[in-house]
């Protein structure tokens, strides 16, 4: 029964029947309180206590019965009366990307007589709708982890684990049928439990409950979940198992990746637009070339490169990058003369291919169930092929026409690089994705440093 702030109250009577015998087991009181409204808060944590009344007699242990002892009690009093029991539970839920609908739920249960029973664990479940229209049929994953002691096998517990898949389908909006073939794992499991279930649904359909068949007696619907209009048995006591996702990025592999680039300077580009104001300013002691990128030269630059990594783990991988960028820096050629006189002054265009090679370290996280892996990476190497400069020498009186001045070129040269970037890939195939980054270049000297934007292909082998 739902109740204001998001609380439910709940009855609940066990039945069961056990090899030819059978009757009433328990009978419990339950609460249950949504901390917030479905999907105001993630995982939408809801808290579960319950009281159980022993009624009935124990027909079966749920671990073996310590060495020398359990027969007679029961040949001289009679099968032993169910004890009572207390029970917690924190219970968890979420939808993702609107179609798996994804729960979680740990438990602790105590008996307060008898053999003072103790059960803890925690169980998941997962289910998504296939084929039919309007939910009717869905199909995922169950399982299900117990620890279970008595006050006489502490130290020995019994470990269960049971997993397999199950089935939903509506007949229509008010009846269902739940089929839950479950498969033990570990030396105390039971080998299979399969599990069926018909369920009326009073109240309309946002009150169905969807937890797990095999522990449906234990839970059965939360006020948060109805009164958000969602599916109301996300809270379960033994819930879904997550199937194992597509792994997209390999634990060692090799990348080969081609890219094309686009280089931005870090300095503005404002050349002086007057050569007879640098031959002005140079007799004068204090030349003004303007700004501009002592390196690569303008203020952009076209290009590509590759790299080849080898990632040692999942999240890291030792490479080697190149790549060449169609540059271009401005200059000038300046010969005067006063003996002749001549004065000649002219414009250039320094074209040129700057090219880099780094040794370099890569880090990536694949995010988990997607295609999509954000990295960084850095790396140290050399840059060569830029870095040509016109310099200019005056003899004479601080006057541009007065002067003898004469060009002096200088060649490219190479010089250290350091370099830092980050961005995405995502994964078109396994061995085939898309990458997007972002990096910077640090490259020795004054006003020569560099971004560089990248996009190209990865192929993994």
């Amino acid at each position: 029964m739902g109740l204001p702030y998001r609380f439910n109250v709940a009855a609940e009577a066990q039945f069961e029947r056990f090899n030819g015998g059978g009757g009433a087991q328990t009978v419990s009181l339950e609460a249950r309180w949504a901390l917030a409204d479905w999907n105001k808060i993630p995982l939408n944590p809801t808290i579960f206590a319950e009281y159980k009344f022993g009624v009935g007699t124990i027909r079966h242990e749920e671990v073996p019965p310590p060495p020398g002892g359990g027969e007679e009690e029961e040949e001289e009093n009679g099968p032993p009366k169910v004890p009572d029991a207390y029970e917690v539970r924190l219970l968890l839920a979420q939808e993702f990307f609107e179609r798996f609908e994804w729960a979680m739920n740990w438990f602790f249960e105590k008996e307060n007589t008898g053999d003072r029973g103790r059960e803890w664990g925690f169980s998941q479940a997962v289910m998504t709708p296939i084929l039919l229209p309007n939910e009717r049929l869905k199909v995922g994953l169950e399982m299900e982890y117990k620890n279970v002691t008595t006050k006489d096998t502490r130290g020995d517990p019994v470990n269960s684990f049971v997993i397999g898949p199950t089935v939903a389908w509506k007949p229509t909006a008010s009846t269902r049928l739940d089929i839950s073939p479950l498969f033990g794992c570990t030396h105390d499991s039971p080998i299979a439990d399969v599990f069926v279930a018909f369920s009326w649904l009073f109240g309309g359909e946002h009150a169905e409950a969807e937890a797990p068949v095999s522990t449906r007696f234990r839970y059965y619907t939360d006020a948060a979940y109805s009164h958000s209009g969602k599916d109301s048995g996300k809270e379960m006591k033994q819930v879904a198992y997550v199937p194992p996702c597509p792994q997209w990025y390999g634990d060692r592999e090799w990348n080969v990746s081609l890219w094309g680039a686009y280089a931005f300077t870090n300095t503005e580009f404002a050349p002086n637009p007057s050569l007879v104001d640098i031959v002005q300013s140079t007799s004068e002691g204090n030349p003004v070339l303007g700004t501009y990128d002592r390196y690569i030269g303008g203020d952009h630059a076209w290009g590509g490169g590759g790299d080849i990594k080898y990632f040692f783990c999942r999240y890291a991988g030792l490479g080697v990058e190149g790549f060449a960028l169609d540059a271009h820096k401005p200059g000038f050629d300046i010969f005067e003369d006063q003996a002749v006189p001549v004065f000649v002054h002219r414009r250039i265009n320094h074209n040129h291919t700057v090219g880099a090679v780094l040794g370099t370290l890569t880090l990536r996280y694949p995010i988990p169930c997607t295609r999509l892996a954000p990295y960084a990476w850095a790396g140290v190497g050399a840059i060569f092929g830029g870095g040509e400069r016109d310099t200019l020498h005056t003899q004479g009186p601080p006057d541009a026409f007065a002067v003898n001045a004469q060009t002096e070129h200088f060649g490219s040269e190479t010089k250290a690089l350091g370099q830092f970037g980050a961005g995405l890939e995502f994964r078109i195939t396994r061995h085939f994705g898309w990458t997007n980054d972002l990096s910077f270049g640090v490259i020795d000297g004054p006003r020569n440093n560099f971004g560089m934007i990248r996009s190209g292909l990865n192929f993994a082998f």
